[in-house]
Parts: C-alpha cells; structure tokens; sequence
C-alpha cells in the first residue's frame, strides 16, 4: 500500500533524546523459550534495562519499579513475564549504518556525537540498548501472536541511523519493524508515537518505506527542534488537556486503522504529555492518558489489528506519577485483552 496524508512540518526551536512462539488455542499460549507458559498480557522486562548513568532526567529504575508495582497490585504475576535476548547485530544493521555500529562498538563515538546522544556513553548504555532491542522484537512477536503485548522499556524513537540523539542510542522500534518485514511476518506496520516528542528517527528512518505508516502527535514547541516529516504529524499547542487531546487522537487513530490497514501497530505510550512533566508542556492528567490508551488499544483491536506497546518517555518532577502512569498502560492492555478472551469465551 502506498503511502497517503503525508504532511510536511515546519522546523521549529525547541530544547536540546528473536523470540521461538508456538501458535495454540486463543486464551493460552506457550510464548517465549519452551516451557514459559503465559496466560494474559505478555509483558516482556529484563533488570538489566537499568543500567548506571549518573544523576539524569532519564530514570532507568523506572522499569524496575513499574514491574514491581504491577506485580504488588496484582496488575500482572511473574508469569506474565518474559525476559527477552539482545537484538543481533544483524538485526541492529537492518537500520544504523555500519560505521555508526563500528563506533558504538568501539567506544568511539565523538565528543559532538555523545552531547547530541545527551546520555554518557558506557558498555553498560549499549548492552542495555541491544537487550532492549531485543525485547521490542520479541514485544512485536508476541503481539502478532496474541493481539496485545506490552514491553517495560523501549520506545527510543529519537536515534537515527547514522546518530543516537536525545538518550536513545539505538532505534529499537526501527529495528523491530524491519527485522519482520525482512524475514516477511509483515508487510504492513505503522507506528503510533504518542510521546510528547517528535518520534524523528523514527521518521527519518522510514520516510521512503511505503511499507510503514509512522504517526507522531507530539507537542510542537518542543524538542527536537528539527521534525522531518512523518506520514501524519499532528504538533500540538503548549498547554493542551485531556479533551481536546483525546478529540484530536481519536479522529486520527481512526483514520490509521481503516486507510493504512497495518498487520501491526507499535504504539509508543509516553507518559510526558503529563502535566507535570519536566520536558513536557502538556497539560494531561493521569486519567486523560489512561484514557488515551484505552483509546489506542479499543481502536486497532477492534479490527483486529495486533498492538506492541513500548513505554517511551516520561520524566515527571515525582517519578512516582510517571511510574504510575506507565502502570495504567499495562493495566488497560490487560483489561482489554481479559475483554477480547471473554469475548471469545463467555463461559471462561
């Protein structure tokens, strides 16, 4: 399918960031290595997602405490879990250009290069980085084989391929996508960015890929200060709340499903367009993002189309409200796919 609705978007200033499954009968699935048997949500982690990069705006811990928390409010149980493997590098150079892969590989990245990354660069930083990787593949696998899976990390829609920019290294959703379009799982992606940041890797990276539709609704006065184009940018104004934003989504969401028709959505749920968030300038509460994932995910699964989420940004000034938002995200994705199996079901 051809792409449609691309939308140019004017530069504006701003600050200066494989898995085995075994298909069974709906309801149960072995997922994962043999023998990891879950029933529910997927919900792929590894504690190696937080990894030591100093005082930062960027909280690692935050997938640690997420985990904990969705187990403690018997969101999830351990068994939903699943720890992935790291992405090959095979996999990582079906989107980043070798001589960048030699310099993270080498340690050598430039001075220049490593202020654009605005995180410290480490073996720690990259190794988390190609595990995390990993996960949004194996988040994407379980999703087309589930309908609904959820990854405790990722998101990292600001690396290119040449350069990582704003704390993302590598482009994991970049890499998932063209790691199953390559070996033909899919044909047709689409990627619903919902950050408060302009997904620009991610839109660079797919901008003559007819393949993918990449969405990005995202606060304009903000960063990055240069956007390149996705198929469907939406920049919303400083200050914007939970209606008009749920209003704006909703029509647009709609028009992804039912005009691009993906085989799979990557839905980046960042918990910056909170109102307190200290890189954001939206105004939306925790129940207006709650909302908007009920939203994302009561669209697409309607038609049948299966969702990744991966949980992208979120730097509240308590990171306790940033960790609960993330919760609410993986608790509507539970929620809906308890729904879909009582559907199937109703004696269940």
């Amino acid at each position: 399918m051809r792409k449609s609705n691309r939308r140019p978007n004017t530069p504006n200033r701003g600050t200066g960031h494989s898995g085995h499954r075994e298909t069974r009968s709906p309801g149960t699935r072995v997922i994962g290595k043999p023998g990891n048997r879950v029933t529910g949500l997927p919900v792929i982690h590894h504690p190696a997602y937080e990894f030591d990069i100093g005082p930062h705006v960027f909280p690692t811990q935050k997938y640690r405490l997420i985990r904990d928390r969705l187990i403690q409010d018997g969101t999830i149980t351990e068994s939903n879990i699943i720890p992935p493997e790291p992405a090959t590098d095979e996999q990582v150079a079906l989107v980043h250009t070798a001589e960048y892969l030699q310099k993270i590989k080498a340690d050598e990245l430039s001075v220049p290069e490593q202020m654009v990354l605005e995180v410290p660069f480490s073996p720690g930083l990259r190794d988390g980085m190609w595990l995390c990787t990993g996960g949004s593949i194996l988040t994407a696998r379980l999703a087309l084989d589930t309908g609904i899976s959820a990854h405790l990390g990722g998101g990292f829609h600001h690396a290119f391929p040449d350069h990582g920019e704003g704390f993302c290294l590598i482009n994991d959703i970049a890499i998932a996508i063209r790691a199953l379009l390559t070996e033909g799982t899919i044909e047709r992606a689409a990627v619903v960015d919902c950050d408060v940041h302009h997904g620009n890797g991610t839109a660079a990276t797919f901008s003559d890929d007819p393949t993918v539709f990449t969405f990005s609704m995202h606060q304009e006065r903000n960063y990055p200060a240069w956007k390149p184009p996705s198929d469907l940018d939406v920049g919303l104004n400083d200050g914007i709340g939970d209606e008009e934003y749920i209003s704006i989504l909703e029509v647009h969401v709609a028009e992804i499903a039912t005009q691009h028709r993906p085989e799979l959505v990557f839905y980046l749920a960042g918990a910056d367009p909170y109102c307190h968030d200290q890189l954001g300038g939206l105004n939306l509460t925790t129940d207006g993002l709650q909302r908007r994932d009920r939203l994302v995910l009561e669209m697409f699964r309607s038609m049948d189309i299966p969702v990744a989420i991966t949980l992208a940004g979120g730097y509240a000034i308590q990171p306790d409200d940033t960790v609960q938002i993330h919760c609410n995200t993986v608790l509507e994705a539970v929620k809906r796919r308890l729904l879909e199996r009582k559907h199937r079901d109703p004696n269940n």
